[in-house]
């Protein structure tokens, strides 16, 4: 939550990743239209920031789901709505899993642009809506590029509940408060007989999960 204000989660056309995925769904708040919150136009430049809440000193671990999440939901906004320019940005490309690369390489050919920076800072054009992103590009040139609309591509945290449930089944937590198991029996857990899986272990995608 706290990375999301950072990065201008509370300007109109800034939404958290599950918030776009809801705009993209049929049975979404615009029947899959992309329309940006301040206006109801048609976003022209769509951008993803990568790791927001992740890979930083409180959650130094990757989520893991993110850069391939990022990578579908730019492929199905450009279908929703051809001649959409997107951009990820990310730090590391984590693209494993079956056919995950093939797809990431597919994405490239219809027109998702990757960009191997981090945003340093996010801000709203008042007169407008449209969003303002900081970052020094490849030549170390300090860069402001507008967006129509961000996605905050947010990472995955512990459950909130999970320590109530681990001291019910008297099983161990790690340091980040995922489930404690085996590198060599992942669904075991420190107590015999009790058995977890999914990302109550650690960030997973459903078919991992």
């Amino acid at each position: 939550a706290d990375a999301s204000a950072e990065l201008g989660h509370d300007f109109d056309n800034v939404y958290t990743s599950l918030e776009f995925e809801r705009m993209l769904a049929a049975s979404g708040p615009t029947m899959g239209k992309l329309e940006r919150t301040s206006d109801g136009e048609l976003p022209r430049k769509l951008a993803f920031i990568q790791c927001v809440g992740s890979r930083n000193d409180e959650r130094d671990y990757c989520s893991s789901v993110c850069c391939m999440y990022a990578t579908k939901q730019a492929v199905i906004a450009m279908e929703h709505q051809p001649g959409l320019d997107c951009t990820i940005f990310y730090i590391d490309l984590r693209a494993y899993g079956k056919n995950f690369e093939q797809y990431y390489q597919r994405a490239k050919e219809l027109g998702v642009k990757f960009r191997r920076i981090r945003p340093s800072m996010v801000k709203e054009d008042a007169k407008n809506g449209d969003i303002i992103i900081r970052y020094v590009d490849e030549s170390n040139r300090v860069v402001d590029e507008i967006f129509s609309m961000a996605v905050l591509s947010c990472g995955m945290d512990a459950p909130k509940d999970g320590v109530a449930l681990a001291e019910t089944l008297g099983i161990e937590l790690d340091d980040h408060g995922f489930c404690r198991s085996k590198a060599i029996s992942p669904v075991d857990t420190t107590r015999e007989g009790i058995f977890a899986c999914g990302p109550f272990v650690e960030p997973k995608d459903i078919p991992e999960t």
